[in-house]
């Protein structure tokens, strides 16, 4: 993928030189630009018509199509054993223990999906790209782990402003009124549940 990369540090002792052959700094602006260049070439790999990649920084998602539970195994297999062969061939490890897997299907028991001899593990919900999706493709687990991340961000910020947030009870009083005047009947409505918290 990226040849010839080479690490430089100035020491007291003068410019120290190092190959780079794997990752970048952890928090590196970088990290997302390289990892763009790696998925570039696992994205314009040839694959089935039941498999589908997409990839964004070090996240990518193999969705698999099947008719029957044995087909749906035997393509997942082939997908899984295509992907590790590119990793392979660019030096890039997965860390399979990471691996998860959703499927959108009523089929009672689930497939016996492994890669690299590790059993991967099925999920109700997995969460891609700050979004949750669930294995009915509706958007409640979203809004429930929405609602929970909305409730500690508005607990911590209570906690480093305090219950007023600095201001006095006069002017909150005000400030209510002003609202209250400004606002339409659906205003208010969103108002209320806004403030309705557990």
């Amino acid at each position: 993928l990226l040849q010839n990369r080479k690490v430089t540090l100035l020491t007291p002792q003068g410019r120290a030189t190092k190959d780079q052959k794997q990752g970048c700094p952890q928090g590196s602006c970088s990290g997302l630009v390289l990892w763009n260049l790696a998925d570039k070439g696992i994205l314009n790999q040839v694959w089935p018509d039941n498999a589908h990649i997409q990839a964004f920084a070090d996240y990518c998602v193999l969705v698999i199509e099947a008719d029957a539970k044995y087909s749906l195994v035997k393509n997942t297999q082939s997908a899984i054993t295509q992907f590790s062969s590119w990793c392979s061939e660019n030096e890039l490890t997965i860390r399979t223990y990471k691996a998860i897997y959703i499927l959108f299907s009523k089929m009672a028991r689930s497939p016996k999906i492994t890669w690299n001899g590790h059993n991967i593990n099925r999920t109700k919900s997995v969460k891609y790209l700050e979004i949750h999706v669930d294995n009915r493709l509706n958007w409640q687990e979203h809004i429930n782990k929405q609602g929970e991340k909305d409730i500690k961000m508005q607990q911590n910020l209570k906690r480093i402003a305090g219950g007023n947030c600095g201001i006095s009870q006069i002017h909150r009083r005000t400030l209510c009124k002003l609202w209250l005047r400004e606002c339409r009947p659906t205003d208010l409505q969103l108002g209320v549940s806004i403030q309705h918290t557990k």
